[in-house]
């Protein structure tokens, strides 16, 4: 998994403003106010004010597209969190007041800048086999500068996050309690603790020996 650092609004390019024409829609009032709070390379966290109505309507997308080809999102909230970005790509949000029967507000809008991808907890690569019986399998694998790993294996095609997991601080571990004649997936990535983990490492398929 890889993990990016959330910075604060300073360290972002943010513009915000108001899309207001002749005919603003009096029966409803505009949210004020978008302040970008946390972005990061794949996501963005954003809140306002209400101006007074309760419901929203948020559409964004990449800077400059036109506004009804966007991505649309409808909330209560006074806050709101779209992941699934590019990383360092410029967005613009626009948002605006749902009034029901009363219609829609005036726009207002905003700009951010997406930060660049950066890997802190780096990926094992070189899982290898050391030896195998029946009811064991020995690793090895390259550290790449971590001290924690989380393996997870299960019987061959099973999900990723349904597997058997376990914790080590050596980059040599023998799996015991298998199966004799039985084939195994094995994956294995770093645990970097606050800085979560990296992505798994390539699989590692054996078969375990017979009885």
């Amino acid at each position: 998994m890889k993990k990016v650092f959330f910075l604060a609004l300073a360290c972002s390019i943010i513009m915000s403003c108001s899309k207001n024409d002749d005919s603003s829609n009096k029966n409803c009032s505009k949210p004020e106010n978008i302040s970008i709070d946390q972005v990061n390379s794949t996501s963005v966290f954003f809140s306002w004010e209400t101006g007074g109505e309760s419901a929203f309507e948020i559409e964004y997308g990449e800077r400059g597209f036109a506004l009804g080809t966007g991505s649309l999102v409808q909330t209560s909230q006074t806050e709101y969190l779209i992941d699934e970005l590019n990383p360092s790509t410029n967005y613009e949000i626009f948002l605006r007041s749902n009034c029901g029967s009363d219609g829609f507000s005036d726009y207002i809008s905003a700009l951010f800048l997406t930060l660049e991808n950066v890997e802190l907890c780096n990926t094992p690569t070189n899982l290898a086999l050391v030896s195998v019986s029946s009811t064991t399998i020995e690793l090895t694998w390259d550290e790449n500068n971590e001290t924690a790993w989380e393996i997870e294996y299960g019987p061959s095609g099973f999900p990723l996050g349904t597997g058997t997991s376990i914790q080590t601080s050596q980059s040599n571990f023998e799996i015991g309690n298998l199966t004799a004649s039985t084939t195994y997936e094995i994956y294995v990535r770093a645990n970097c603790g606050v800085d979560g983990f990296s992505d798994f490492s390539d699989q590692l398929v054996v078969t375990t020996d017979g009885e």
